[in-house]
């Protein structure tokens, strides 16, 4: 295989997404692992099926957290794709906010070394997140090499300091979102074209950084894995949710299901969803919780395990580990309300793959992609003896982050109410598909960028 990759003539695009556990099958749910690797690697993928090889660029050198094999080397998910692990920073895994340019700059030799031998051309480099732009940035400047870089940023440090600007200072504190606002500055006047997920990465880029983004690649579908099913057409799922809590499948069968799909991190607020679910079961009792929960951030699983059995719906959560995307499908097919609380999001693409899946959804205000997309022509209804409360209702619902009693009640009427449920479900899913679909948006990209694709595909 490395034979095949290096020999081909292919145009040679490199990937650079430094952060996290990146791998071909992504385990949603480790730290620092989700949505950003999904939005990977569907591009690589659409890139190689649109004629070039692509390469990407992760960081490696240490042990995986669950199998405890060392992350190095190269893993070729075809002739024409590849992940490379770079090593550097040491042999632990480090967490994003404690990446700095030493370990950026490590990495950034590791991957000289490999392109200088290989002696392969590059004609394009994609970079993501401000780590992996500062790593594309150190390759492309110490090898002097004549692609274009183009950044993607997913999110910006001064978007999420906006996001945070309510939270305690220790809080604050610990994302070091003035030092990752430095570098993101640093590194503007240097990339030759930002690519901007969202409107709300489009605004702060302008007013916080003085730059208008050239191009625009949202988060998309791959319509071949993420697609509506009805439940009885499911196969695996129920076997899949054995093996995650012996006889979950028998429990969820049939039943009404809320699921909240994240990785176990504070910001996704899990929090929320635990308490929401259990006040929708009032009115919704026979209801089940399927929620992704690992132990891998123990702080955070212990703080939801404590809510879980306080509120005593022990036995009415099924708690979800890695989910294989040749299941997505399936869990979005039993799910009848997806639930995305988060206050800490780029685009939302879970939010979008359940309205792909046609599911009624419930998300925070600071998902972009319910906030942008689902809410033309929204009313707001106001949660009866709650003052404070309130439901924004377009294609879904949208709730004001940390607004237990708003979700709750969103929850709720979408257990409830059939009809409605349908309604919202149908059009999130209108104004998802066929608009953000791989092909269609990465050949405008392209396009906007003057590059042809070898291969049309659709």
């Amino acid at each position: 295989m490395t034979q095949k990759f290096s020999s081909s003539s292919r145009p040679h695009i490199l990937m650079v997404t430094n952060h996290g556990i990146h791998d071909w099958e992504v385990r949603s749910g480790l730290t620092d692992t989700g949505g950003q690797n999904h939005y990977v690697n569907a591009l690589s993928d659409t890139l190689a099926a649109l004629g070039y090889k692509v390469t990407t660029f992760n960081r490696g050198g240490f042990p995986d957290p669950v199998t405890n094999e060392m992350r190095t080397g190269a893993r070729y998910k075809d002739e024409n794709s590849r992940i490379v692990y770079l090593e550097g920073g040491g042999h632990n895994f480090i967490r994003k906010e404690d990446l700095d340019r030493t370990i950026l700059e490590q990495e950034a030799g590791f991957a000289e070394r490999i392109l200088k031998e290989e002696g392969a051309p590059v004609d394009l480099i994609i970079s993501h997140y401000w780590d992996g732009a500062l790593l594309a940035d150190l390759v492309k400047g110490h090898l002097q090499l004549a692609a274009r870089h183009v950044w993607i940023p997913h999110s910006l440090g001064a978007l999420k300091k906006e996001n945070f600007k309510h939270k305690p200072a220790d809080v604050i504190a610990a994302c070091r979102f003035d030092e990752r606002i430095a570098y993101e500055k640093e590194l503007l006047p240097r990339v030759d074209a930002v690519a901007s997920t969202s409107s709300d990465i489009s605004r702060v880029l302008h007013d916080s950084y003085g730059r208008t983004a050239e191009l625009t690649l949202p988060p998309c579908i791959n319509t071949d894995e993420v697609h509506p099913m009805e439940p009885s057409d499911c196969k695996r799922i129920y076997d899949f949710l054995d093996r995650a809590s012996p006889g979950a499948g028998k429990r969820v069968r049939g039943r009404p299901c809320v699921l909240e799909v994240s990785r176990t991190d504070r910001t996704k607020r899990k929090d929320v969803v635990i308490k929401a679910f259990a006040g929708s079961l009032k009115e919704n009792p026979e209801a089940m919780l399927l929620l992704t929960l690992s132990p891998d951030n123990k702080v955070v699983y212990d703080e939801c395990m404590q809510l879980i059995e306080s509120a005593g719906i022990r036995d009415r959560v099924v708690l979800l580990g890695m989910i294989p995307r040749n299941i997505m499908s399936e869990l979005y097919a039993i799910t009848t309300v997806y639930c995305s609380p988060s206050e800490m999001e780029g685009f939302g693409m879970s939010v979008q793959e359940a309205a792909a899946c046609r599911r009624a959804l419930v998300a925070s205000d600071l998902v972009p992609f319910a906030v942008e997309y689902l809410q033309k022509d929204a009313t707001e209804e106001k949660v009866p003896g709650k003052p404070a409360s309130a439901v924004r209702w377009g294609a879904g619902a949208v709730v004001k982050a940390g607004d237990v009693e708003g979700f709750t009640a969103a929850v709720t009427r979408l257990l409830r109410d059939e009809p409605f449920r349908t309604r919202v479900a149908a059009a999130a899913y209108g104004i998802t598909i066929p608009y953000f679909t791989w092909p269609r948006q990465t050949r405008r990209l392209l396009s906007e960028m003057g590059m042809t694709s070898p291969v049309d595909i659709h």
